[in-house]
């Protein structure tokens, strides 16, 4: 016997659910995936971008490596 399970949006406290519910990668870099419907998902990749141009991820202009010893590069 087959079991069908459904997939619920992971922001579906609102209530406000729009569209297909698909797994979807996490932004994050966690690696996990989590469903999510078409609309809160666009919330999602929105409150993203909003992340990454706060915090975008390159060297800052007075980065200085001398202080504190850090790098910038992951390679080391």
């Amino acid at each position: 016997m087959t079991k069908i399970y459904l997939l619920e949006c992971l922001d579906d406290g609102d209530k406000q659910c729009i569209g297909d519910i698909e797994y979807r990668d996490a932004l994050s870099g966690t690696g996990r995936s989590f469903p999510r419907c078409n609309f809160h998902w666009d919330m999602r990749l929105d409150r993203q971008g909003e992340i990454n141009n706060r915090y975008p991820y390159q060297q800052p202009a007075d980065f200085d490596p001398m202080y504190a010893g850090e790098r910038w590069e992951e390679d080391y």
